[in-house]
């Protein structure tokens, strides 16, 4: 009989509560979550009480201390990934780490680092790779089916959508604003369809001119990124709003390959602007639905895959993520999410903000 494998979670918020305890009490015969902890002790007893967890605290690193965990799930905010996860891995545990992996390159290849000095596993959660419809899309790109890619668009455009039920409108705890939080989906997923070509430089521009004030008007949770509802939304004043509402960037990689990237959590456009794409000499690639744009003989022609699956609820990516954490942990399954990606994901956010700072494009080799 397999061990059952001891989950301990750090941060108690929404992903937490949606997408995590989830996507591990998916798996009964393999995992047990054990604990829950939270800076924040009534999020954290919230979260043990709804979902029958036997203990809880408002000290994770007393949780890492006693509670002899297998997994760590860290859903804290982005500037506590790094350290919580490397608290995780001194105590023994592996680590699935909530995008982005970190708010810089530097602190995430010590992550890295620190999780192969340990032995243990590091899967940052990059869920949307584990999507039906993005499985498929990326047999077609692997099969040829586009030819040689030289361009895409990736997009993750809220018209009116800032998160207003936590802490990621604060740059102290976020280390970003829309680039971090949804870009790094919209980014990571196009490189990972076309093979992970190295990005060299970036261009980019980030701006901040609606979040900053107050509309007046009604939104509801879901707009904001929250599908399923926050149980104990903090108190959001638009006054403390210090990061980006919009980045955009324009991408060289080392192929020659661009790609131009949008992230916005409010901005004055249509329902529905900013989806991704990717252009081939043979046809090309769009994603949310998946559709091929081309030729049939002497006429042009779209294509609409039949996936059996493709509208599945958000938490199967999740789910499934799980699942391949336990295998890759046992051995059993390579990685889907690699270290190099990773890094190369988060060095081209990192440089989206320093050439906005600067005003200018930059070189990530340089």
């Amino acid at each position: 009989m397999r061990h059952r494998m001891r989950v301990g979670l750090i941060g108690t918020g929404m992903i937490c509560n949606i997408a995590h305890v989830p996507a591990w009490r998916n798996l009964p015969d393999d995992v047990e979550i054990v604990a829950a902890a939270d800076i924040d002790g009534g999020h954290a007893r919230h979260t043990a009480d709804a979902h029958g967890i036997a203990y809880w605290t408002d000290d994770p690193q007393r949780m890492l201390d006693t509670q002899d965990l297998d997994i760590v799930s860290v859903c804290a905010p982005n500037s506590y990934h790094k350290p919580w996860t490397l608290a995780a891995l001194r105590a023994g545990a592996h680590v699935l780490c909530e995008k982005p992996v970190a708010t810089s390159y530097q602190d995430a290849a010590e992550m890295y680092d620190a999780a192969e000095q340990a032995s243990r596993v590091l899967l940052v959660g990059q869920c949307l790779r584990f999507r039906t419809d993005n499985q498929a899309a990326k047999a077609l790109v692997e099969a040829g089916y586009l030819g040689d890619t030289y361009y895409a668009e990736a997009g993750a455009m809220r018209r009116r959508g800032v998160p207003e039920w936590g802490l990621f409108h604060i740059r102290e705890h976020s280390g970003g604003g829309p680039v971090l939080d949804i870009g790094v989906h919209a980014l990571d997923t196009v490189l990972w369809l076309i093979g992970s070509p190295r990005v060299v430089s970036v261009s980019g521009a980030t701006y901040a001119r609606i979040a900053t004030q107050d509309e007046g008007l009604r939104k509801s949770q879901a707009d904001s990124g929250a599908p399923e509802g926050v149980s104990e939304p903090r108190r959001y004043d638009y006054r403390e709003f210090d990061v980006e509402d919009l980045g955009v960037g324009f991408l060289r990689l080392e192929n020659g390959t661009t790609i131009t990237l949008r992230a916005s959590w409010a901005a004055n456009i249509p329902d529905g602007t900013g989806s991704t794409y990717i252009l081939g000499t043979r046809a090309g690639l769009a994603l949310n639905p998946v559709r091929l744009t081309g030729t049939l003989g002497p006429y042009q022609a779209d294509t609409l895959p039949i996936i059996p699956g493709a509208d599945e609820p958000f938490v199967i990516g999740h789910m499934r993520q799980a699942a391949h954490m336990l295998r890759a942990i046992r051995g059993e399954d390579e990685l889907l999410v690699q270290r190099g990606e990773v890094l190369n994901v988060i060095r081209a956010l990192e440089g989206l903000y320093r050439s906005a700072a600067l005003g200018r494009e930059v070189w990530l080799d340089r």
